[in-house]
């Protein structure tokens, strides 16, 4: 037993037979994970594998195999296998390692800026602020405005005399001081507009209960909102328009301030300046953003040639912060971002913040064109959340724009038929002040640059 062990094992006929005909057979090739490795020198035929070091292993993480190709001898037949096997190997290129993917991505300017105190470092700042006393910080070009929006906060006269005792009108939670004064002079034809607007009122808050219940998208929700303002918002002068594709003039948009631009001659928002002095160019460092809706004001005869004389000239043929047609030539003082519940509030005070500050950087271009020195008239700014509708005021501030508010204050709602006749008055108010100081002030600014 102890002698069979110490012999060594015969290899069998057929294996010995077999590799003889392998080794002999020049028209077939050997698989390389099968040949016989060389103690002296790397095999040629193996593929090359990664350092057992290497991050992410491919064969382009290492330099190419020491094929020794010229060590072949010359009575080698050309056409063996093994030999065109390691001459194609050998004159492949070798791609170089591939660098690791960079650890952080820089986003755009736009896509940094999604809080409200990230505009704060604009080269003409926003600052957002919350007032205890409102009316009380609001510049006085704005005190009416703001009486006649808390009113319709409150609820103070917003419902028609006339539905008062009908029986085919509900109002839930109507209290004394809701009602308006009766009107003498009303007529039938009146009652019956004001009983079919009434029905269109009770459609509206269907339809957002609705789209509440079922979870709609945003545009979805636009659909109501666009309803609401044409309701409400629309008059012989004043329209309510869809700006979701309007987009802002580059010159107009506000300036980012970084340690790399110290040395750029980026536009100024004071200024009209057109572009960047430098190769890198204005868009490389500003901030765009988009909101949905804007009032527009209808120009009237004289300043409708006003507005012509002035977009004549107007690098941008525009009169504000955008070269949408629609807003072109109708002067813009209201805007509107909209959100679901699912939104984000701060996200839409941004979209707000960053679209004023370029509607004062129009404005502040036409103003140094006629050497007005003055402030911009305060603005009106509304967010609206799914059904519920809040005020903010734009006011310049010489250096910056604030933007100021007094918490969530809701100036209506489509959620029910008495948030409904709250958005009804708070509306017509802003159209009003449209149509009566805003008007007056903007013919004021786009006469004098003219002269």
């Amino acid at each position: 037993m102890t002698q069979q062990q110490d012999q060594p094992t015969p290899t069998p006929s057929h294996v010995t037979s077999c590799k003889t005909k392998r080794e002999s057979d020049t028209m077939e090739m050997e698989s390389p994970s099968k040949r016989k490795r060389s103690q002296d020198h790397d095999d040629p035929e193996k593929t090359p594998q990664a350092q057992p070091n290497a991050i992410n292993p491919t064969i382009f993480d290492n330099p190419p195999p020491p094929f020794n190709v010229a060590a072949t001898s010359s009575d080698d037949d050309p056409t063996d296998a093994t030999s065109l096997f390691s001459r194609t190997l050998a004159a492949r290129p070798h791609f170089p390692k591939p660098q690791p993917p960079s650890s952080t991505r820089s986003l755009s300017p736009s896509k940094q800026y999604r809080k409200r105190s990230d505009l704060q470092r604009l080269d003409h700042p926003i600052h957002f602020s919350l007032e205890s006393d409102l009316k009380a910080a609001l510049p006085a070009d704005a005190h009416d405005l703001y009486d006649a929006l808390d009113n319709a906060h409150w609820g103070v006269d917003i419902l028609p005399y006339t539905l008062k005792d009908r029986n085919d009108v509900k109002i839930p939670g109507v209290k004394r001081t809701m009602w308006q004064e009766q009107d003498p002079n009303v007529s039938e034809n009146d009652i019956e507009a004001l009983i079919e607007k009434h029905k269109r009122i009770e459609e509206i808050v269907r339809r957002t209960k609705q789209c509440a219940d079922r979870g709609r998208s945003e545009a979805a929700w636009n659909h109501i909102h666009d309803q609401v303002l044409r309701l409400f918002a629309e008059t012989p002068s004043v329209i309510a328009e869809d700006i979701t594709t309007a987009r802002i003039v580059p010159r107009f948009r506000p300036c980012i301030i970084t340690q790399d631009d110290d040395s750029i001659s980026s536009v100024s928002s004071h200024t009209s300046s057109h572009a960047s002095t430098t190769s890198r160019g204005q868009a490389i460092n500003s901030v765009h953003k988009m909101v949905d809706f804007a009032l527009t004001l209808e120009p009237d005869v004289a300043l409708v040639r006003t507005i012509e004389q002035y977009t004549r000239l107007s690098a941008d043929g525009t009169i504000n912060q955008t070269s949408y047609f629609p807003l072109k030539n109708c002067p813009a003082p209201v805007f509107i971002e909209t959100k679901t519940a699912s939104g984000n509030l701060d996200t839409s005070g941004v979209q707000l913040g960053v679209w004023i500050a370029a509607w004062h950087a129009s404005l502040r271009s036409i103003m140094t064109r006629g050497g007005v020195q003055e402030q911009i008239i305060t603005v009106p700014l509304i967010q609206v959340l799914e059904g519920s509708w809040t005020v903010m005021y734009a006011v310049d501030a010489d250096d910056s724009v604030k933007i100021l508010y007094s918490g969530q204050v809701i100036i209506g709602s489509s959620n029910s038929l008495m948030g409904m006749y709250q958005l009804q008055a708070a509306l017509n108010a802003i159209v009003k002040w449209m149509e009566g100081p805003f008007r007056t002030w903007i013919t004021r600014v786009l006469t004098t640059a003219l002269q």
